[in-house]
């Protein structure tokens, strides 16, 4: 068993190529050790990413061709011990709900929804944790379908409202 999992991560900002050639500048959640090659050989299919705006996500490691750490690991003694809260607190605060569903302010309502219902497919922890990830990973997935609940109901007020 890879007791790896259970130990709080430290977020490192790393540069990863895709196989279809795309690049993403994201945080990776590392071991303490910070042994990328690990993290990239464990039994997961998926690895866990962070970008820029804070939103959690997951890629296929198999879809990987090259990751390049950016710098030494840094340590957020904060967020861990938000991690290890029983309660999953309040909602992170977001500005923009059509960028965090990945909309345009002009989009319609069906493609809003549709954007919703994708947003909580790669989201929703239930499906998470049934892919074997770690409780802290289902965390982060708990607070971010709070965001993206919140954002889609702001959205469905404001056309309400017009």
């Amino acid at each position: 068993m890879d007791h790896g999992d259970k130990l709080p991560k430290q977020k490192m900002p790393a540069d990863i190529e895709l196989v279809d050639g795309s690049r993403l500048k994201v945080m990776l959640f590392v071991s303490p050790q910070g042994r990328v090659l690990d993290m990239l050989n464990d039994n997961r299919a998926f690895l866990p990413l962070e970008s820029d705006c804070g939103e959690v996500f997951f890629v296929r490691k198999d879809s990987i061709r090259r990751v390049a750490p950016l710098s030494a690991p840094a340590r957020h003694r904060d967020e861990r011990r938000a991690h290890r809260s029983a309660e999953p607190g309040p909602a992170p605060v977001f500005t923009d709900p059509y960028e965090l569903l990945r909309v345009s302010p002009d989009a319609g309502e069906q493609e809003i929804r549709e954007a919703y219902r994708q947003r909580c497919l790669e989201n929703h922890p239930d499906r998470l944790q049934a892919l074997g990830l770690s409780q802290e990973y289902v965390e982060l997935a708990t607070r971010r379908m709070a965001m993206i609940n919140a954002a889609f109901a702001q959205l469905k007020a404001a056309r309400q409202q017009q």
